[in-house]
């Protein structure tokens, strides 16, 4: 008995502490009013943004201050997608129907390579990743029927169309939401998950092999001709999808889900706190805690235990998030940049 109350202090310090990760917001000055809608983090220094009006700006010191950059053609180009290397090398992708949906490298300090243009009049990608700096991957809607995949195995300067020998049909009007840059993401070894919607579909085409061979597997999200997933994020084995109705803003559908085995399997998560759909997704593995965000134009929700429970960390109109350890951004219209931090 005496062991006990030498037992009980010690637990009971052991539980207090033992504190949960909390995200912190910071609204950051922006150099435009433009929609970001995309964003990819290099590290805790260096973060690209890309967005309407051919803009995309850049912070290299922790989101401090930013740098304007757009394309020389002028504002027609809708960069919906950009992946940063490091400081001075970004690859962007602009979205649109036909010719409009392009490819470029951009390089300090202003040099620009443009590396694909889309030449069916039907075409319209949607958003690409990167395994490493060699390999790439990008989505669109689908075309002949069949989905819309580019590889890259120099870096983005030249991207072909994947074989479509080992690839399942499309649905009809299947595509990609080309809102957050992360319908696509690419994995650990060769993986990369793709989330499709429109046109009633909704599932996930998922590689193990850097794009040569592909397999489905449904998705519980809710479908529609403007429903379905819109953002798939993984962290290891584990990944969050969201989604939702793009026409119901103003009610609660089946819009996120979870999967603990590398997507073969999924479950539909408890009600988020934000009503209507999500348009992006985010998670993070940090201090052996789990945290996944996802955004849309009512607000960020985020949750420390895989769906159970929801948190509202913000009410404003976001795009895309993006979180790397304990650092994060989320973007949207009118040029908004947040900062999130985690910290327990």
């Amino acid at each position: 008995m005496k062991y006990l109350f030498v037992l009980i202090p010690i637990l009971l310090l052991a539980h207090c502490s033992t504190k949960q990760l909390e995200p912190t917001i910071e609204p950051l000055d922006s150099p435009t009013e433009s929609l970001l809608q995309a964003i990819s983090i290099v590290d805790e220094n260096t973060t690209w943004i890309s967005g309407h009006d051919a803009t995309f700006v850049r912070t290299r010191d922790s989101g401090e201050s930013w740098e304007l950059f757009n394309h020389p053609t002028g504002d027609s180009l809708q960069f919906r997608d950009v992946h940063g290397f490091n400081e001075s090398k970004a690859i962007l992708m602009s979205a649109g129907p036909g010719s409009l949906s392009r490819i470029f490298t951009f390089t300090e300090p202003n040099q620009w390579e443009e590396n694909f243009v889309m030449q069916d009049s039907l075409g319209f990608l949607d958003c690409i990743d990167f395994w490493d700096d060699e390999r790439g991957i990008a989505y669109g809607d689908a075309i002949d029927d069949y989905p819309y995949i580019l590889l890259t195995s120099d870096g983005g300067k030249s991207w072909n169309r994947a074989d479509t020998v080992n690839m399942p049909l499309a649905g009809n009007g299947e595509g990609g939401f080309a809102a957050s840059g992360t319908c696509v993401t690419a994995g650990e070894n060769g993986k990369a998950w793709i989330a499709t919607g429109a046109g009633g579909n909704c599932r996930f085409l998922i590689t193990e092999d850097y794009g040569q061979s592909w397999m489905e597997i449904s998705s519980p999200l809710v479908t529609g001709d403007a429903a379905g997933n819109t953002s798939v994020s993984f962290i290891g084995d584990i990944g969050v999808v969201t989604g939702g109705d793009l026409l119901i803003s103003d009610d609660y559908t089946n819009n996120c889900a979870f999967s603990m085995d590398g997507g073969a399997t999924w479950k539909r998560s408890n009600q988020p706190q934000t009503v209507g759909a999500f348009y992006g997704s985010a998670i993070t593995k940090t201090d052996n805690e789990t945290l996944a965000f996802v955004c849309g134009p009512n607000g960020i929700d985020y949750t420390v235990d895989l769906g159970q429970n929801w948190i509202n960390l913000d009410s404003a109109n976001y795009w895309a998030i993006c979180i790397k350890g304990k650092v994060g951004y989320a973007s949207g219209t009118d040029g908004k940049i947040l900062r999130i931090s985690l910290q327990p």
